[in-house]
């Protein structure tokens, strides 16, 4: 299908033009608010913070693109490859950990959409918002509180056990009124089966899917503009 503007941009496209503040999150979700990961090459973070400290990590979206998708899989093992799996299926599969219903015609755009509802709906309460904006308007709040999670035990929960955050906490993970480790108290055992990995693509497909409605929304806009010049 034709669209007068481009949705499915590559995400280094994207990232190159992203906003500092929404490239700040996904910064903080690859490096762990600065802590590092074992799978995070010392250089690589140390590239990522300082560009982050000066406000341009549009200058690397190579760089954020390849430790994405350095997560894109379930298993512990592609944690450490050298290379990820493709945005396309890093963000394929993350719709299908959430139980999102897809098919093969589906493009990036709309797989993104489905895991932004089938998200609002399991970390956030919201059940059966049909507008995908009204569902855009949560990612954030759940973005902020799957990233303050992701490297705990709780965080494996949020985005890979079967309870979830929000079965844990018995509550909306939107209020952000738990703190983390009121989370972790639930018990370890909810965690065991969770996926290490997940704890990184979920909010990283969230978030890239805001970033490409920023864009979206930007390039329609110059669209309109340009048509009316015509006129």
């Amino acid at each position: 299908m034709e669209f007068v503007v481009p949705r499915a941009r590559h995400l280094p496209d994207l990232l190159a033009n992203a906003s500092s503040a929404d490239l700040n999150v996904l910064a903080d979700l690859i490096t762990d608010n600065g802590n590092g990961r074992v799978a995070l090459d010392s250089k690589v973070k140390t590239t990522i913070l300082a560009r982050q400290a000066k406000g341009t990590l549009q200058s690397i979206p190579d760089v954020l693109d390849a430790e994405i998708r350095a997560f894109g899989s379930n298993s512990i093992a592609t944690l450490f490859r050298s290379e990820g799996v493709s945005y396309l299926e890093l963000a394929t599969d993350t719709a299908k950990k959430l139980d999102g219903k897809l098919s093969e015609s589906l493009d990036i755009f709309e797989i993104e959409k489905v895991v932004v509802c089938q998200a609002v709906e399991k970390y956030a309460g919201v059940k059966g918002i049909g507008d995908y904006a009204t569902a855009l308007g949560y990612v954030a709040q759940v973005v902020k509180g799957l990233i303050s999670v992701a490297g705990t035990a709780s965080g494996i929960a949020a985005t890979g056990g079967a309870a979830g955050i929000a079965g844990a906490i018995g509550g909306r993970l939107l209020s952000m009124a738990v703190p983390p480790l009121a989370v972790a108290a639930a018990g370890a055992t909810i965690f065991q089966a969770a996926s290490p990995a997940f704890r990184i693509t979920v909010p990283a497909v969230l978030q890239i899917a805001k970033i490409r409605q920023a864009r979206y929304e930007y390039d329609f806009a110059i669209y309109k503009e340009k048509l009316r010049a015509c006129m």
